[in-house]
C-alpha cells in the first residue's frame, strides 16, 4: 500500500511538471499528444512493477507474523520457566519501571529535601526487596536491573548520612540537655527554636517532648527551616502547654477559694 502511493505520489508529481513544461515550451498539439502518450506508457509500466511488488509484500507480512509468534511462543515457554504468565510480566515490569523512577527522581534531591523523603526510600527499598524475591526477576529483560537497586538505594542511604548526624542525650546536672537546650548548641543549630526537629525526627523515642533520658542517641536532620509537618507539631505541642497551664492554674484558684472559705 505505502508503495503504491509513493508511485502514484511520483507520477503526480511528474504530470505536474509536465503540464508546467507544456506551458513554458509553448509545445504544439503534436508534441503535446506524444508526450501524453509518453506519460501514459510510463503510468503503465509503474503499475505494472507496483503489481508485481504486491506478492512480495504480502510474503513479508506473512514472514513478519510467523516470526512474531515464534518470539511470542518462545516468551510464553519463558515465563512458564519461572511460573508466570504474560499479564503477571507485563506486571512485574511496570513495578521495576517505576521503583527505577523514582529511585532516579530521588537522586536528584540535596541531601536536605532528601532527607525530608525517608519515607520514600524506605517505601522504594521494600519494593526492590518484593522485586527480588519474585521468580520473574530472573528473566534477561529484568535480571540485571533488579541486581542494580540495591546498590543505587545504598547511594541514597549514603548521601542521607550527609543530611543526619547524631547526638547523645546527657545529664541535666551536668549538661542541661533538653530539646530547647540541645538545639540551642552552636554545632546543633545555635537556634533553640529548632527543637520541634530534632522531635519530629525521633517519634519513636520521644513521645512527649519535654521528656528525653540520658544515653538517647537522637537522630539530628541537617539545618533547614521547619516543616509544615514540624511547624504543626510545635504548635499543638504549645497549644496543649497553655490548656494544661490554664487547668492547673484554675485548679490552684478552687484551691485558695475553698482554704479562704
Amino acid at each position: 500500500m505505502k508503495k503504491s502511493i509513493y508511485f502514484i505520489f511520483v507520477f503526480a508529481l511528474t504530470y505536474l511538471a509536465s503540464v508546467s513544461l507544456f506551458a513554458q515550451q509553448k509545445m504544439t498539439p503534436d508534441e503535446a499528444d506524444a508526450k501524453i502518450k509518453s506519460l501514459t506508457t510510463e503510468i503503465t509500466t509503474l503499475k505494472a512493477k507496483n503489481n508485481a511488488l504486491d506478492p512480495e509484500i504480502e510474503t513479508l507480512k506473512a514472514d513478519i507474523a510467523s516470526k512474531t509468534k515464534e518470539l511470542d511462543d518462545c516468551g510464553d515457554a519463558l515465563y512458564a520457566l519461572v511460573g508466570a504468565t504474560r499479564e503477571q510480566v507485563e506486571a512485574f515490569r511496570q513495578k521495576l519501571n517505576d521503583a527505577e523512577k523514582k529511585i532516579d527522581e530521588l537522586s536528584k534531591l540535596s541531601s536536605v529535601d532528601l532527607f525530608n523523603r525517608k519515607s520514600d526510600i524506605d517505601a522504594v527499598e521494600a519494593t526492590a526487596k518484593e522485586l527480588k524475591k519474585s521468580k520473574i526477576s530472573l528473566l534477561p529483560e529484568f535480571y540485571d536491573r533488579v541486581e542494580a537497586l540495591p546498590g543505587k538505594i545504598q547511594n541514597l542511604r549514603d548521601a542521607l548520612k550527609k543530611a543526619e548526624k547524631t547526638y547523645v542525650v546527657g545529664t541535666w546536672s551536668r549538661d542541661r540537655d533538653c530539646l530547647w537546650n540541645i538545639s540551642k548548641k552552636a554545632d546543633i543549630y545555635d537556634n533553640p527554636f529548632m527543637w520541634p526537629k530534632i522531635w519530629q525526627s525521633n517519634r519513636d523515642k520521644i513521645k512527649d517532648p519535654d521528656v528525653i533520658r540520658t544515653g538517647w542517641e537522637l537522630k539530628i536532620p541537617a539545618a533547614a527551616p521547619l516543616t509544615d509537618e514540624e511547624t504543626r507539631a510545635a504548635r499543638s505541642y504549645w497549644a496543649k502547654k497553655k490548656e494544661a497551664e490554664g487547668g492547673a492554674e484554675q485548679k490552684e484558684r478552687i484551691r485558695e477559694q475553698s482554704v479562704e472559705r
